[in-house]
């Protein structure tokens, strides 16, 4: 453990904080974070508002309706939080998935 933090990866070699991590890194995750539930939040509404006006159901099944496909797309993390776990790193399952994401909730 040669490193000032006392931190290796996982070959056991110290830790460059310069190219490894840090403040840089979690201030976009949060940002994407945050972003995406927002617009999770707004598509979410919008979508009972569908539901009850064009579809021509009731609040209570619009709700559930829109609940359970919102519940559907909060499935798919476990499938993705493996792919960046397993073969991509995370912060490049981000860079790739992220864009992609923002581009699916604005149409």
């Amino acid at each position: 453990m040669g490193s000032s933090s006392g931190l290796v990866d996982w070959r056991g070699r110290p830790v460059n904080p310069k190219k490894h991590g840090g403040v840089r890194a979690s201030i976009f995750i949060h940002a994407l974070v945050l972003l995406s539930n927002a617009a999770n939040i707004a598509n979410i509404m919008n979508l009972v508002t569908y539901l009850r006006g064009t579809m021509h159901m009731g609040v209570a099944e619009a709700s559930t309706t829109a609940s359970n496909f919102f519940a559907a797309l909060q499935m798919f993390s476990i499938p993705a939080a493996f792919l960046a776990d397993s073969y991509i790193k995370r912060f490049y399952t981000v860079l790739i998935f992220g864009p992609i994401e923002i581009l699916a909730t604005s149409y």
